[in-house]
């Protein structure tokens, strides 16, 4: 984008006079320094989910997900990791999965919700979880 910038400012009425060009590159210093700000401060935020916001939205998940993590045919979900279960339910969301009941689920939740329950249910920890012998470990 910088390149981008300085090839224009380069062919235009800058170049002839610098105190335009003075001017042209202290407000692309300033957009670029506001941006290191705003990511600086946001980044933290959102690099994880609100827990709290999780916990709320976690009524229907925990109605066929267990708390507990006991395994009755449906996976636990319970102290996985979060970029697993952002991204299990950003793809039922998505209908790259293939499971109507999740899909029509996942479908209510934004990207904020999303990571919001992906980090409550992942902070959860662990429970004595009953487990079939044929748990393959995914979250289908």
């Amino acid at each position: 984008m910088m390149a981008v910038l300085g090839r224009y400012f380069a062919r235009s009425d800058c170049a002839r006079r610098p105190a335009l060009q003075m001017r042209a590159e202290f407000r692309t210093l300033l957009s670029a320094a506001a941006m290191l700000l705003v990511c600086a401060v946001a980044g933290p935020a959102l690099a994880g989910g609100d827990r709290e916001l999780g916990e709320y939205l976690s009524s229907e998940c925990v109605t066929c997900h267990q708390i507990s993590g006991r395994f009755d045919g449906i996976p636990s979900i319970v102290g996985r990791d979060e970029p697993e279960l952002v991204a299990a339910l950003t793809e039922y969301r998505d209908k790259v999965r293939d499971n109507p009941v999740m899909r029509a689920i996942a479908a209510k939740f934004n990207d904020e919700e999303i990571a919001a329950l992906a980090s409550y249910f992942g902070s959860i920890e662990k429970q004595q979880i009953e487990r079939t012998a044929d748990r393959s470990g995914d979250i289908r």
